[in-house]
């Protein structure tokens, strides 16, 4: 006996799982593209009035990133619980409260403060919507979140919007601008989201129809769940015993050392283009925009991609190209340079970003994946936070970024081989993944 399915997902036209997906993208786009993209569009404007030096300004997105290394094993462990739509709402009312808290500061300790709160909010939206996705699809989870990333990949439009609104309002009002229209246009997209298909009457990848005894009630929260609504979730491990397993700590490791460069090169991109390769601020900003717009093809195709062939070589494949990109990046001095450095170093930024949830779904399965995926964000976070406090102490004892980068190539490249002694997925996840859903 099948139970009807809910209203709200009659109303789509499709499989509800790929709203999801294009609803959690939205959510991305809009309410962290400026902040991840955008701040070194900032980093000028704060050095001009405040006079704070580059190493204090990255400092503010080092922080920014050390929060979301604390934040993100509480809020994997919150998405294995909690309805995703509430936990999203959380997250976008502090992404877009934060820009209005930036747009206030007089002190340092002011920027710290209101980095740190934007960070936690996407660290919320981020990873629940990848915990929500992992959920809604088995089959098809590669290519979900490849066109999750890739609605995320167009937000380096944000950055030219950011930074036009600096151009004709000042960066105070622009960052007020930003953070209203986030809460505007992100919480009724929030308001559309469940956590699983069978909260709404479905199996995933569209596959039929949840029958009646499996079934929570549309919207409760899993702590509500029987004996047969765990059923139908995939088998996996623990957190603990996830942190038992070598493939775990090579993840993040691997992971720690390719944000370490990635990071640094994002949060300085800009800055460095502007003064050490006599670029105008406008087409540094274009640069900035033009990563998450190129990585486009990275997402889409690893994503694709990982539905089909092992997916620790796939992701060996997208750090070798990430470390060969900011080799490039390192010696820029021209516009053909800046545009083969996007086409080599985004394909690969791309590729990770729907390759490692799967490859962590793969590995670990999803009976708590929401808590080992922000566990090993959040130890991986490390490099992500050393990066661009270490481009800036360069920068400023140096006068120059190049050094840093050419160092933080092989940093990069250090992570593949990491990757590669991760090993083959565990017998029980392959016969959980061919298994039929109850």
């Amino acid at each position: 006996m099948e139970r009807p399915t809910s209203a709200l997902v009659r109303v789509v036209p499709f499989f509800y799982g790929w709203w999801v997906v294009i609803s959690t993208g939205a959510i991305i786009f809009v309410a962290t593209g400026a902040y991840f993209y955008g701040f070194s569009t900032l980093v000028d404007p704060f050095e001009e009035e405040f006079g704070w030096s580059r190493a204090l300004i990255g400092g503010a997105f080092s922080a920014a990133v050390a929060a979301e290394g604390l934040a993100s094993p509480v809020v994997g462990y919150l998405a294995d619980r909690f309805s995703a739509s509430r936990l999203l709402m959380a997250g976008v009312l502090l992404v877009g409260g934060g820009f209005v808290v930036l747009g206030q500061i007089q002190a340092v300790w002011q920027l710290y403060a209101a980095m740190v709160i934007i960070a936690v909010g996407t660290t919320l939206i981020g990873l629940v919507s990848w915990v929500t996705i992992a959920h809604w699809f088995a089959k098809k989870r590669g290519r979900a979140l490849a066109l999750a990333t890739g609605v995320v990949g167009t937000c380096g439009v944000m950055v030219m919007v950011l930074a036009a609104l600096i151009s004709f309002f000042g960066w105070r009002s622009a960052v007020v601008m930003i953070g209203i229209s986030q809460v505007a246009i992100c919480i009724p997209l929030a308001l559309t989201v469940r956590r699983r298909p069978e909260d709404v009457g479905l199996l995933p990848d569209g596959e039929g129809h949840a029958p009646d005894q499996s079934l929570a009630r549309p919207g409760a929260s899993p702590k509500g769940e029987s004996a047969a609504d765990r059923k139908v979730e995939h088998e996996g491990l623990t957190v603990r015993q996830a942190l038992g397993t070598r493939p775990f700590w090579l993840l993040t490791f691997a992971s720690a050392l390719a944000w370490l460069g990635g990071m640094a090169l994002i949060g300085h991109l800009v800055a460095f283009l502007e003064e050490s390769a006599d670029f105008s601020r406008g087409e540094a900003s274009a640069v900035a925009m033009g990563i998450p717009l190129a990585s486009l093809v990275g997402r889409l195709g690893f994503g694709w991609l990982a539905d089909y062939v092992v997916k620790r070589r796939l992701l060996a494949v997208a750090y070798v190209l990430q470390g060969a990109g900011i080799l490039i990046f390192a010696t820029t001095d021209s516009p053909w340079q800046a545009v083969l450095f996007l086409v080599v170093f985004s394909v690969g930024w791309g590729g990770t970003i729907p390759v490692l949830p799967a490859l962590e779904a793969e590995y670990f399965g999803l009976r708590a994946f929401g808590g080992i995926q922000g566990l090993l964000s959040g130890l991986a976070t490390l490099g992500a936070f050393v990066g661009p406090v270490f481009a800036g102490v360069v920068y400023d004892v140096t006068d120059s970024y190049r050094p840093a980068f050419l160092l933080m190539t092989f940093t990069t490249m250090a992570a593949v081989p990491a990757i590669l002694m991760m090993g083959r997925v565990p017998a029980w996840a392959k016969e959980a993944a061919s298994a039929p859903m109850a």
